[in-house]
């Protein structure tokens, strides 16, 4: 391979002295690896990116030091494709629409040119074909991230789902909590030893699991359902975590069930490449034996996620994932049609799950892939979104600036954004420096010398990011509703009071058995115990507004419930008012 070294040209564009300065660098005046330069239509610019190692280097040593937004110009006439940047130390990965015939500009990030460093600029061939005119570096400006309102799409949410949507938004743009995917199907602690070693013993607030092993077509050939849910669901009672849960849907027929080794064994079959099922086709004959196993599998999830809500826990839903793949949506079965079947089969488990099965405890988390053109296409739309996440796989060293900001462009003050998978963590010294505020961050692994934390990360680089103080942990969280240690409480309808509305809620439920806002004791069952405790909550101060008197039967069971309630001798539990 040929090198060449050229004196880079920097152009000053600025429209006054006291103006901000944009500075431009063309790609053919930089150090050239493995690539060349041609010319077409007037305009010179570097081209042959064939080999991983090819690269363009520029030397930007003349840039005051400062904060600046990377946008690169490029042609890339083959569909979307992948480079790597680096400015100074640090290192990212990003991807260029298709562009035809024509030259477009694609933002890499924001980076810092600090005071000493050697101010350089590479790109890199990730994977694909693109040519490459020229960089330029723009003062960048931190961007504001706005309130977003804790309107769940679901109108039936429960109260507590609510609440789990209030304290998110109440964090956005300021906290973002630590998440760390847990060890699926396995029965063992959460996280692990290892971790809590690293970690000095500090927990994530959000554990991340998985349904896979409850697809039908995984357990009629091996169940390794293992008490997942029921796991998860002691797990949030007892610390009060937030659960997040995702679904590798393994396809329901039409497993290619290929030998060991293959990728096409029966276990891949969530994989677009270990399966047949044509999810465009079954969508467009409802009541076809295929759309009818698309309904089983999500009626069959939807009894598990239903085990979450009888606990009266909230959860963040990532189902459908990474559906874009690799810009061609090859990656899964269920992107592998293009967008219009994937919106389509969003909105059907959607709707299925929420006014067939019944389930209102949902936080609904879209996957979102910014860096692929036609991203918005895949966006099943604002009344069945709550949160958008985005997954990034990308170097140590990356701030993930350029996918961030690409979410917030299109989502600002409309949908929180969150870190919903990713293979490194977060640097959250940067998140004020640059505005990037994830709602949580999720790393895939716990350990292991892939992507686990505790093998690529050193455990004060571990303790460094949990203990900061953007950073919210589980020791950081207040005592959720969920939680076993939560005090009893007489705002049964979550508006944050006490008072008549709460009688009326209590009304409402009176007679229900399990787990219900107004069980105020936990026993079980809603009776005239719990509404002792409501009036007594309101005598002691915890709202001004009384409850309305009960009607003669209210006042029967009331009477009833107080000699059961003398009888047994139960101990009245310690008032505390929570919002929830």
């Amino acid at each position: 391979m040929k090198t060449s070294y050229l004196i880079a040209i920097v152009l000053l564009v600025a429209a006054s002295p006291a103006a901000a300065q944009t500075y431009r660098f063309e790609a053919e005046t930089g150090a050239l690896t493995g690539v060349t330069t041609a010319s077409s239509g007037g305009t010179t610019y570097v081209t042959g990116f064939d080999n991983d190692s090819d690269k363009v280097t520029i030397n930007a040593g003349s840039v005051p030091n400062g904060l600046y937004e990377l946008w690169v110009r490029y042609q890339s006439p083959y569909g979307w494709k992948g480079y790597t940047v680096q400015v100074d130390g640090e290192r990212g990965d990003g991807g260029f629409d298709s562009s035809g015939s024509q030259f477009k500009l694609d933002r890499a990030g924001v980076f810092d040119l600090n005071a000493g460093a050697a101010n350089s600029i590479q790109l890199q061939k990730n994977w694909g074909y693109y040519n490459v005119d020229y960089f330029e570096l723009r003062p960048a400006t931190v961007p504001q991230v706005l309130p977003v309102a804790p309107t769940l799409s679901d109108p039936l949410a429960t109260n507590r789902t609510k609440y789990l949507m209030n304290y998110l938004t109440s964090l956005y743009g300021s906290k973002t909590l630590a998440a760390q995917e847990g060890n699926v199907g396995s029965n063992v602690p959460f996280p692990s030893s290892t971790y809590l070693s690293a970690s000095g013993g500090i927990v994530p607030a959000v554990r991340g699991s998985d349904l896979i092993e409850y697809s039908p077509s995984r357990v009629e050939r091996y169940d390794q359902r293992n008490g997942e849910t029921e796991r998860m669901i002691n797990w949030a009672k007892q610390t009060g975590g937030i659960p997040s849960l995702m679904w590798h849907w393994n396809a329901p027929t039409d497993l290619i069930d290929g030998p060991q080794g293959s990728g096409q064994e029966w276990w891949s079959g969530f994989y677009t490449r270990a399966t047949t099922f044509d999810v465009k086709s079954a969508l467009e004959n409802p009541g076809s034996a295929d759309y009818d196993l698309l309904i089983r599998d999500i009626d069959t999830i939807g009894n598990e996620l239903r085990k979450y809500q009888d606990a009266g826990i909230p959860v963040l839903w990532r189902p459908l994932h990474e559906a874009q793949g690799s810009g061609g949506g090859t990656w899964f079965w269920w992107g592998a049609k293009g967008s219009e079947p994937f919106v389509e089969l969003w909105r059907l488990m959607y709707d299925r799950l929420e006014n067939v099965d019944g389930i209102h405890n949902l936080i609904w988390v879209y996957t979102s892939t910014p860096a692929n053109e036609d991203f918005k296409a895949w966006y099943p739309g604002d009344d069945v979104v709550d949160i958008v996440g985005t997954d990034v796989y990308t170097d140590k060293t990356s701030s993930m600036s350029g996918q961030w900001l690409d979410l917030l462009d299109q989502y600002n003050g409309k949908k929180m954004i969150s870190l919903a998978e990713t293979g490194t963590l977060p640097d959250p010294n940067l998140f004020d420096q640059r505005g990037i505020h994830w709602s949580w961050f999720m790393p895939w692994q716990v350990d292991g010398p892939d992507l686990g934390v505790t093998y690529n990360y050193s455990p004060a680089q571990i303790k460094n990011v949990l203990n900061h103080d953007d950073v919210v942990t589980l020791n950081e969280l207040p005592t959720t509703p969920w939680s076993n240690a939560a005090a009893p409480n007489g705002d049964l309808n979550g508006d944050g009071r006490v008072d008549g509305a709460d009688f009326l809620a209590w009304q409402k439920q009176q007679g229900r058995l399990g787990d219900n806002t107004a069980d105020i004791n936990g026993d079980g069952q809603v009776n005239a115990l719990d509404l002792a405790i409501l009036r007594q909550l309101l005598a002691q101060g915890a709202a001004a507004n009384p409850v309305p008197e009960p009607a003669a039967y209210g006042l029967a069971l009331l009477a009833f419930g107080l000699l059961l309630h003398r009888s047994k001798r139960v101990a009245r539990p310690e008032v505390r008012r929570r919002a929830w």
